[in-house]
C-alpha cells in the first residue's frame, strides 16, 4: 500500500456544484427532482454505494417514501427511484438489492445512560455500544457525565472506540439534588471535543427517581409526595444561567409537580423568547392535564419513555411499586396521545433511558408506545387496562420521535434523523417496514445493517449480501511518494504548498486567505486511490466545508467527497470510497468554508 502525502487544513458539506473557476462545471444542470430521460450531462459525483429496490421510509416530509439511495463517502448522495439514484452509478459503484427489504434512518437515542454507568465503576462499555449498534441507534446521548466520566469518554473517542456519534450532558446537579458547581462552564455549547463525540447541553435534577423520590401534585398511596429539589426562585436562577451561557438546559422531571417548575423555569429563562436553544425536560412521566398544552405555548421539547411497564398494572404487581399512583390518576402516567393531541407541531423525542428501563431495543420501545402492551419476566403479554391503552399512538406518529425528533432535541437534525440528499449516510435495513405490519409484530422486527457515515457497523449473519464491506484500514504512518508536484492557489512564503506532503504534520501549508482556496497534487501517472486523509490545520476552531476532487487530467476533475462539520487544530478527516477509485492522477482539496485562513497540516493519498 503506497501513500502519498500533503499537508493541509479543513472540512465539509454536500454541493454537487463546480466549486471554483478553476475546476470544471457539468455541462448542464442536473437536480435529482429532473426526469432521468432529460439527464443528458455526466454526473458530477460518483456514488460509492446504491441500494436499490428498497421499500424505503425516509422520515423526509418533502420525500416521504423511495426505492434507492445513493452513498458517497460519509454522506448521502440521492434518495429517490432506481433510475434517479443510478444515475450516479460509476464503474466502481457497489450495487446493493434490498429486495424489497425495507430502510430508514438509524434511531437517534435521545437519553440514556449506556455507557457512562460502565465508565462510572470503571467497566468496559464496548459490549454496550455494539448491542445499541445491533439494535440499529446510530446516535446517542449520555446524561450523567461528570468531569471524571468526561475525560474517560474523551480516551474512548480519541483512541477511535467510538463508532456511534455520543452526545454529553453535563451534570449541573446530582441525581440527589446537590449542586455539583459550573464546571461545565470550561466547555461550550455544541462543541465537539473529539472522534464522534460532543457536548451538547448541562443536565439539571428537579425531583427524585433514582434518589428520592418523584415530585407529585397529589399524595402517593403509601403517603407522601415525593421530593422537589429546589425552589421554583432556585430552579429558574440555574436555567437562568444556563441559557445565559448558550447552553441548552435538560431538566429531569418524573412528577407533575417537577414538570410544572421545569416549564415555570425555562419559561423565566426565555422571557418570551423562542427556544432556539431546545430546551428540554427530560422523562416527563406524570403530567396533569392542564400543563399538556404549555410545552407547546413554551416551545419545551419533551423527551419520553417507550415501553410502559404495563405489567406493574395489569397484574397487581403495582403494590410492589414503590412510586406510582393510584388508578384515579393513572391517565396523568406516560399521556402520549393527550401530549400529542395538545401539541400537534411539537417535535417531541424518545428514550430508551438505558439501563434504567431494561431494553434498548428500539422496536420494544415502538411497540410499547404503540400497544401501550409489556412482555412479563415469564414471556407472557400483559395487556394494558382501557385507561392506559387510550394513551397509545400510531406507528406514523412514533417513527419520527425515534429519528427526526430526537435528531432535533441533539441539534443533529440537519444532518442526521432522515434520509435527504446532503445528511450523513447513518441508516439501518430492517426485516420488515414498521408501517406495513400489524403492530403486535413491531417487536419482532429485526436490524440486518447498521451503517455509520457510510460505513457497515453491523451486519447480521446471513444478511451479508445487503452489507457493502467497508474499504481500507488506515496506517497510522507512512513515507511520501517522490517528486509528487503539489500547487496551491496561494501560499505563505514560510509555509509552501509543498509542507502539505512532506510526511510531517509539524509543518504545514497556509494560504494566507480566507475560503475560497485550494491545494493540489499532480501524482504523475494516474493511481487507483483507496483513502484520502487530511489533518486539520484551523485555528479558532469552526464550521468548515471541505471537497475532494478527483480525476486523470485537470479538465476531468470530478467531485469525490464533500466534509461539512465542525473541525479544529489536528483533526483527521477521511474519506474511503467503498470501492478503491481508479484513473486518479489529479487530486484537488477546495476549502469553501472555514473561520480561519485556510491551511492543512497534512494530506496523506493512499493507494
Amino acid at each position: 500500500m503506497k501513500i502519498y502525502r500533503l499537508s493541509a487544513l479543513v472540512l465539509l458539506p454536500f454541493v454537487l456544484l463546480a466549486c471554483s473557476a478553476n475546476i470544471p462545471a457539468s455541462p448542464t444542470a442536473h437536480p435529482t427532482s429532473r426526469p432521468v430521460a432529460t439527464i443528458t450531462a455526466p454526473p458530477l459525483a460518483i456514488a460509492d454505494i446504491i441500494f436499490i429496490n428498497g421499500d424505503i421510509i425516509t422520515m423526509d416530509t418533502a420525500n416521504p417514501s423511495a426505492e434507492a439511495v445513493a452513498v458517497l463517502g460519509d454522506r448521502i448522495l440521492a434518495v429517490g427511484t432506481n433510475e434517479e439514484a443510478l444515475y450516479y452509478q460509476g464503474d466502481l459503484t457497489v450495487i446493493v438489492d434490498l429486495a424489497g427489504h425495507a430502510m430508514m434512518p438509524g434511531f437517534v437515542d435521545a437519553h440514556n445512560h449506556m455507557l457512562g454507568e460502565h465508565l462510572l465503576y470503571d467497566e468496559d462499555p464496548l459490549p454496550d455500544q455494539q448491542m445499541a449498534i445491533e439494535n440499529g441507534i446510530t446516535t446517542s446521548a449520555e446524561f450523567y457525565v461528570d468531569q471524571s466520566i468526561l475525560n474517560k469518554f474523551k480516551t474512548l473517542a480519541e483512541a477511535r472506540q467510538l463508532r456511534m456519534r455520543l452526545n454529553l450532558y453535563l451534570l449541573h446537579t446530582s441525581n440527589c439534588g446537590e449542586i455539583i458547581g459550573d464546571w461545565w462552564k470550561a466547555y461550550q455549547p455544541n462543541q465537539q471535543i473529539a472522534p464522534n463525540l460532543y457536548v451538547r447541553g448541562i443536565k439539571i435534577f428537579a425531583d427524585g427517581g433514582s434518589c428520592k423520590a418523584p415530585a407529585m401534585s397529589v399524595a402517593y398511596p403509601g403517603g407522601g409526595k415525593g421530593d422537589l429539589f429546589f425552589t421554583q426562585e432556585q430552579l429558574n436562577q440555574m436555567v437562568r444561567e444556563v441559557d445565559e451561557a448558550g447552553f441548552q438546559v435538560a431538566i429531569h422531571a418524573l412528577g407533575d409537580r417537577a414538570v410544572e417548575q421545569a416549564q415555570n423555569a425555562i419559561a423565566s429563562a426565555l422571557d418570551g423568547r423562542s427556544n432556539t436553544y431546545r430546551h428540554r425536560i427530560e422523562h416527563n412521566a406524570t403530567i396533569r392535564p392542564e400543563l399538556l398544552p404549555r410545552y407547546g405555548e413554551i416551545g419545551i421539547v419533551p423527551v419520553i419513555f417507550g415501553s410502559y411497564s404495563t405489567c406493574i398494572r395489569s397484574t397487581g404487581e403495582s403494590k410492589k411499586f414503590k412510586y406510582i399512583l393510584s388508578e384515579e390518576y393513572g391517565a396523568w402516567d406516560w399521556p402520549w396521545r393527550a401530549l400529542v393531541d395538545a401539541n400537534p407541531a411539537l417535535p417531541i423525542a424518545w428514550q430508551s433511558d438505558y439501563p434504567i428501563f431494561n431494553t434498548i431495543n428500539p422496536f420494544d420501545h415502538m411497540w410499547g408506545m404503540v400497544t401501550r402492551k409489556q412482555v412479563n419476566t415469564d414471556g407472557s403479554i400483559c395487556d394494558p387496562p382501557d385507561w392506559l391503552a387510550a394513551g397509545a399512538l400510531r406507528i406514523d406518529e412514533v417513527l419520527p420521535m425515534m429519528t427526526i425528533n430526537s435528531a432535533y432535541s441533539l441539534f443533529f437534525d440537519d444532518d442526521i434523523g432522515s434520509l435527504k440528499s446532503g445528511k450523513l449516510a447513518d441508516l439501518v435495513i430492517l426485516s420488515n417496514n414498521p408501517l406495513h405490519v400489524g403492530s403486535d409484530q413491531l417487536k419482532d422486527i429485526k436490524v440486518q445493517m447498521s451503517m455509520i457515515d457510510g460505513r457497515v457497523e453491523w451486519c447480521a449473519p446471513g444478511d451479508e449480501a445487503m452489507c457493502p464491506s467497508a474499504s481500507v484500514t488506515l496506517p497510522s504512518t507512512a513515507q511520501p511518494a517522490s517528486n509528487p508536484k503539489v500547487t496551491a492557489s496561494a501560499e505563505l512564503a514560510g509555509e509552501p504548498a509543498a509542507n502539505a506532503f512532506d510526511g510531517s504534520i509539524d509543518t504545514d501549508w497556509n494560504s494566507g486567505n480566507d475560503p475560497e482556496q485550494w491545494i493540489q497534487i499532480d501524482l504523475g501517472d494516474p493511481q487507483t486511490i483507496s483513502a484520502i486523509r487530511l489533518t486539520v490545520a484551523q485555528h479558532p476552531e469552526g464550521q468548515t466545508i471541505h471537497q475532494i476532487w478527483g480525476g486523470d487530467t485537470e479538465s476531468s476533475l470530478r467531485l469525490l467527497h464533500e466534509f461539512h462539520e465542525f473541525t479544529a487544530e489536528f483533526q483527521v478527516l477521511t474519506f474511503e470510497p467503498a470501492t478503491p477509485m481508479e484513473h486518479m492522477r489529479i487530486i484537488r482539496v477546495v476549502t469553501k468554508q472555514s473561520p480561519s485562513w485556510v491551511a492543512w497540516r497534512e494530506i496523506e493519498v493512499i493507494e
